[in-house]
């Protein structure tokens, strides 16, 4: 094999081994990016459910009232279920299989059956039949609202199971891009160094091993030889440099002989054929054959830095994949807030409302201390009662199957410019590494889904601008403060 048809395999295979490289980062960077989509409409879908369900309740608080004193609770009625209406459709929308279709259709019917009671009450409540109208509201509207419970308790149950299989897919996908990306970077790193042997050996050696026998010749040793073996390029050169010193000799000889008297060729030195003006084309023909290996030189050379350049260029590609990950996941979670004023004393009691049952089932004691300064915020309500409502899902899960302690307070900081919230428990708590892997992971270390909701918590604060921080001892507890900057 020649030296071009050496050169073009090794760099052809340093090519595929890139495009490979680079096929396999687009398909990493597919794949995580659906998963990651996938992950963010199922939040999505679970945020807008449980708002569906709070928008429900509180629009039905307005025909309790309406049968005992509100004369405007059905224009307030009717008003309430346009916002429910809007988050039906956005979750119906966000539905892409069937058992997430079939989830809509049956939450809508549940739901148009509770609000055709609810017209029924009103039509009592206005023709002064308020007796038939609260009798109706115990037998009919409220048996009617355990199916509705159910099936959006439901939902949000299949969206977290549903969640779960997309993180275990992409888990896999990146743990394939790991193996198949490391398997590249090994094969170019060795492809590199085979290359790098066969110029250091194969290459750059015959070329200084050329350029020192056009030294020799321009010192004057035309009995310079050298190898004819190669078959490539260089051994071309070599063949032609043996050839042009034969000539050279013989013409050299000749001439040198020819300008002698006779008989005195057979002493003539050296330095007499030096004199002659043959000596001068030789010097010349010297000079441009060292001129154009030197050349050949620095194309090698000026190719193995391109080869250089390429290899750090490819390693530099490799770095910046295996680093979201994470940032997925530490995909962290990329939400739009949706900030508007809050009353921040409600919205703690109904994240505590959503855990009453569980503290009655399992004896849980629990504490709620809001300072008189409290009152109302700009946040973002849903998603900050959702990151409220995973810090108390996780204290659950610390405690034992009974009993335990559960504590959240709420105040104003010294300089009036932040928002204070905090939960403890007196569960089991965590060394702070753990606690610290949870944030920077995907995966909980103990094998739950902590992991990811401490990275959905966090973010949620963060892009309120706030702070959060965790202080846990294992076999004390876990004390949890959030920071929320006052906003006008």
């Amino acid at each position: 094999m020649n030296l071009r048809k050496k050169l073009l395999t090794t760099f052809a295979g340093l090519g595929l081994l890139a495009l490979a490289t680079a096929g396999m980062t687009v398909w990493a960077i597919v794949k995580w990016q659906n998963s990651e989509n996938k992950l963010q409409n199922h939040y999505q879908r679970s945020l807008l459910v449980q708002r569906v369900r709070a928008g429900t309740f509180r629009a039905f608080k307005e025909v309790t009232e309406a049968v005992t004193t509100d004369d405007d609770a059905r224009e307030e009625f009717e008003e309430s279920l346009k916002s429910v209406s809007e988050d039906l459709k956005k979750w119906a929308d966000l539905a892409d299989n069937e058992e997430e279709q079939k989830q809509v259709t049956q939450v809508r019917n549940a739901y148009e059956v509770l609000v055709q009671d609810a017209r029924t009450v009103f039509d009592l409540v206005r023709t002064k039949r308020k007796k038939e109208a609260f009798n109706f509201i115990q037998k009919k509207l409220e048996d009617d609202f355990e199916p509705f419970e159910e099936l959006t308790e439901a939902a949000v149950e299949s969206d977290q199971k549903y969640r779960q299989v997309i993180q275990a897919q992409t888990q896999s996908t990146r743990e394939t891009a790991e193996l198949v990306l490391a398997i590249a970077a090994f094969g170019t790193v060795s492809l590199v160094l085979l290359l790098a042997a066969y110029l250091a050996s194969d290459l750059f050696a015959p070329l200084r091993e050329v350029e020192q026998a056009l030294d020799d010749v321009a010192r004057g040793d035309l009995q310079r030889r050298l190898e004819e073996e190669r078959t490539d390029e260089l051994g071309a050169v070599n063949r032609a440099f043996n050839r042009m010193t034969e000539a050279m000799q013989e013409r050299e000889e000749t001439i040198g002989l020819a300008s002698l008297p006779a008989g005195v060729a057979d002493e003539a030195s050296d330095g007499a054929l030096k004199n002659m003006p043959s000596r001068l084309t030789l010097h010349t023909l010297v000079s441009q054959l060292r001129s154009q290996v030197s050349q050949l030189g620095n194309s090698a050379g000026s190719n193995n830095n391109v080869m250089a350049e390429d290899k750090q260029e490819i390693i530099a590609q490799l770095d910046r994949l295996l680093q979201a990950v994470a940032r997925a996941t530490d995909f962290g979670f990329p939400l739009d807030l949706n900030l508007a004023r809050t009353d921040i004393r409600s919205l703690l009691y109904e994240v505590l409302l959503r855990f009453h049952d569980e503290f009655a089932r399992r004896a849980v004691s629990f504490e709620l201390e809001i300072s008189p300064d409290i009152s109302h915020a700009v946040v973002d309500r849903l998603k900050l009662r959702e990151a409220l409502g995973e810090l108390v899902r996780n204290a659950l899960a610390a405690m034992p199957d009974r009993g335990g302690q559960l504590g959240i307070r709420s105040s104003i900081a010294a300089d009036a410019n932040l928002l204070l919230i905090e939960v403890a428990d007196n569960g089991k708590g965590a060394e702070q590494p753990l606690i610290n892997q949870a944030f920077a992971t995907f995966e909980n270390p103990r094998g739950g889904r902590a992991g990811v909701g401490l990275q959905l918590t966090k973010a949620i604060v963060e892009q309120h601008g706030g702070h959060l921080s965790i202080d846990s001892q294992p076999g004390v507890g876990t004390y949890v403060q959030i920071q929320l900057p006052l906003r006008e």
